[in-house]
């Protein structure tokens, strides 16, 4: 298990944020904004290639440019292949770089492999939306995993939520090393519902918003899904389905030949960020597999629907706004069913007693950065 190093430089010091998929960009976008105002760091965002042209198009919408960009990784037999081939990638830049810190969000390849990177070269990691856990390292696979094996390598630890600073305690994690800071996620969707025209509400459309992405969701349990988004249009004929697909080309490929056909169900590329945060206040229902979405659906007000065995997020099926089902047609009908039939609820307020924190996390951990990685003398 990595310790907190206690590291002091003489110049700025540099920080590496690296980026792989859409998610990690919305989530990350705060953080880079709060870390270019800080003139005591110096940040550079790196594009691991994972997703290449979707993370440069989701940053370039928050004003930011990458200013490192791996060749787009290639298609691999399989997961372990992908993640030592993007390991090695992430390896090599970081040596020439030699940063101060590096920094990773999250669950993914990306994440695990660019923190396995830095453990290599000894580089402090800090981890952002760290202590997320469900009961099971298996499931889902791979992100449990890969957020465990990230709590071995990184000294600095940015928690969203309670249950994930509880959660790093019970694996040993010093008090110390945690910094409960909330979700820049939740700072992503402050700020846009405060500069935009989206208004959370109770008069809402008859869409239903969805998406499907979660490895344990592709094949066997698309197929599921597929029908019970078929059932559900039946028994709700003045339901409109509008379901934005995944830059994976082996559920979009089932979830085309499946859906493509169905005049209730609209298959769309994905959209901007702001576009579906939209789409997503105004819907009736939300059924997805999202992490992010759980955190965001309770602060539009909005229904939502998870079609999985578990969550790594508690918090957000207390709020009532968040519902776990299991991947089965007639349980998935049932439960969108009952939630369509709820009245409407206020959003919940985005306030310091918000369950995945008020909005400020980005401040808040290039705060903690600055105080771990700059000499006080130079404070």
């Amino acid at each position: 298990m990595a310790s907190a190093p206690n590291v002091a430089f003489t110049t700025v010091p540099v920080i590496v944020i690296v980026v792989g998929t859409r998610p990690e960009a919305i989530k990350l976008a705060p953080l880079i904004h709060a870390l270019r105002r800080n003139t005591a760091l110096r940040s550079i965002v790196v594009n691991s290639g994972q997703h290449l042209p979707a993370v440069r198009h989701c940053l370039a919408g928050f004003g930011i440019d990458c200013d490192n960009a791996l060749p787009a990784l290639p298609a691999m037999q399989n997961l372990g292949v992908a993640s030592r081939h993007l390991r090695h990638a992430l390896r090599t830049l970081l040596h020439r770089m030699a940063p101060a810190a590096v920094v990773v969000q999250g669950d993914t390849l990306t994440a695990y492999a660019g923190a396995r990177a830095g453990f290599d070269l000894a580089l402090p990691v800090a981890h952002v939306e760290a202590g997320l856990r469900t009961s099971d390292v298996a499931d889902p696979f791979p992100e449990e995993w890969f957020r465990r094996r990230i709590a071995r390598y990184a000294p600095w630890h940015f928690a969203p939520c309670r249950s994930a600073e509880t959660n790093l305690i019970a694996e040993g994690i010093a008090p110390m090393d945690i910094y409960r800071v909330g979700n820049t996620g939740i700072d992503s969707l402050r700020a846009l519902l405060e500069r935009s025209r989206i208004h959370s509400g109770l008069q809402r459309t008859r869409n239903v918003m969805v998406t499907l992405h979660r490895r344990e969701n592709w094949d066997a349990k698309a197929e599921i899904f597929c029908d019970a988004l078929i059932e559900l249009a039946a028994r709700h004929p003045d339901l409109r389905m509008i379901f934005p697909l995944h830059p994976n080309p082996r559920i979009a490929r089932r979830i085309r030949r499946r859906l493509g056909s169905h005049l209730a169900i609209a298959l769309v590329d994905p959209m901007e960020y702001p576009e579906f945060v939209r789409m997503m206040a105004e819907a009736a229902l939300v059924i997805s597999d999202s992490g992010g979405i759980q955190e965001e659906a309770p602060h539009l007000g909005t229904p939502l629907l998870v079609p999985r065995s578990n969550t790594e997020r508690p918090e957000g099926i207390a709020t009532g706004f968040v519902r776990l089902v299991d991947v089965d047609c007639q349980c998935i009908v049932e439960a969108a069913t009952a939630l369509l039939a709820l009245p409407s609820r206020a959003p919940l307020p985005i306030d310091a007693h918000a369950p995945f924190g008020a909005g400020d996390a980005g401040e808040r951990i290039a705060g903690v950065l600055e105080r771990v990685l700059v000499p006080a003398s130079a404070q």
